[in-house]
């Protein structure tokens, strides 16, 4: 990680960040607020407060999820230079015990997708209906994780595609009537279990939610897919001060297409290039580049525009499970902000 920040800064000539980013907003993502639960997936109370206070002194303002979507991608308002939204997945019981806290003395709204299987089962260390109930009277957006929190994008052993969407539409429909059943009112927005999406499942989600959100960096601007919508997740190991503030000051690299190599549904042997169509936007051109998950910068070509293409050379094109490229080019103000853009596959076999 601190390789790939590096890179970036190196990119950027290592320009103070700026606050300009009109028309474009940040999703944060967390599940723990502890330092009792596996580090993967946890940041400490401590850094939890840092990263608010990051946001309180540098005059960000934290919209409701709803809103920031809304006005993003559907265009409904102004979105101002500073806004971000603030998550959890799976609902479990630290963001009661100490992260509520710390953003109701602030006034700061924020959401939790719950995985309704669990609550109603009792497994700790998730919160209990009681607890979601209060936060839902208190303004907080409950949201959809599925009701078992699987690998929705993938089908069982001889299970057909049809059987597939009809299980997986059960799922999503089980979790939203719980949780319309407890606290009173029905979820509209859905999270990704593991934050593995794929267009099909999309298809599926896209059903009943207008939004889905994945879990995958980059900020939300009026290109991003409603279906796909990127998180910067935040997990001890990659919630530093500085990472947090290059996320928070992102902007969204205006990618219009994307068009892996071979092509499929983001559950996939290994992609072997990526090919980005981008609109005009406020950023450096000459200077994007393109990282694999692990750090080590990729070969891409850009072709002249507009519409301007990106080819992205994948290599090995990844290993068995969740593979990520991000790809970041500096804004042209002098700002220092980057714009970025994530591509996610799930990676089921590999081919000879």
């Amino acid at each position: 990680m601190v390789r790939w920040l590096a890179l970036i800064a190196l990119l950027a000539g290592c320009a103070p960040a700026g606050s300009a980013q009109e028309g474009h907003g940040v999703i944060l993502l967390y599940h723990h607020v502890s330092d009792e639960t596996p580090p993967s997936t946890s940041v400490t109370p401590e850094r939890f407060e840092a990263h608010l206070e990051y946001l309180d002194e540098h005059d960000f303002e934290v919209w409701p999820l709803a809103r920031l979507l809304n006005a993003t991608i559907d265009g409904e308002e102004a979105v101002p230079d500073k806004v971000v939204a603030i998550t959890f997945d799976d609902a479990y019981e630290s963001v009661f015990t100490e992260a509520w806290p710390k953003l109701r003395e602030r006034g700061w709204p924020f959401a939790v997708f719950v995985n309704t299987d669990a609550v109603d089962a009792g497994h700790s260390p998730y919160m209990d209906w009681n607890q979601l109930r209060k936060l839902h009277e208190n303004g907080v957006t409950i949201g959809n994780h599925s009701a078992s929190h699987g690998h929705l994008i993938a089908r069982q052993e001889n299970e057909r595609e049809s059987d597939w969407e009809k299980r997986v539409e059960a799922d999503i429909e089980r979790a939203a009537s719980r949780i319309s059943e407890e606290i009173g009112a029905e979820p509209d927005l859905f999270a990704y279990p593991y934050g593995e999406d794929s267009s099909a499942l999309a298809e599926v989600v896209g059903g009943r939610h207008e939004f889905a959100l994945a879990q995958r960096s980059g900020a939300v601007g009026e290109y991003t897919d409603p279906l796909s919508v990127p998180r910067f997740p935040m997990a001890s190991g990659f919630d530093g001060m500085d990472r947090f503030a290059l996320a928070v000051n992102s902007r969204a690299l205006p990618v219009t297409e994307a068009q892996p190599t071979p092509t499929g549904d983001e559950v996939r042997g290994p992609v072997e290039s990526l090919r980005l169509k981008l609109a005009e936007g406020g950023y450096r051109q000459a200077q994007i580049a393109c990282f694999s998950g692990g750090g080590e910068r990729l070969e891409t070509r850009l072709e002249e525009g507009p519409p301007h293409a990106l080819n992205i050379e994948v290599g090995g094109g990844g290993s068995t499970g969740r593979n990520k490229l991000n790809c970041t080019a500096p804004a042209s103000d002098g700002s220092g902000d980057f714009y970025w853009y994530s591509f996610q596959w799930v990676q089921t076999a590999v081919r000879d």
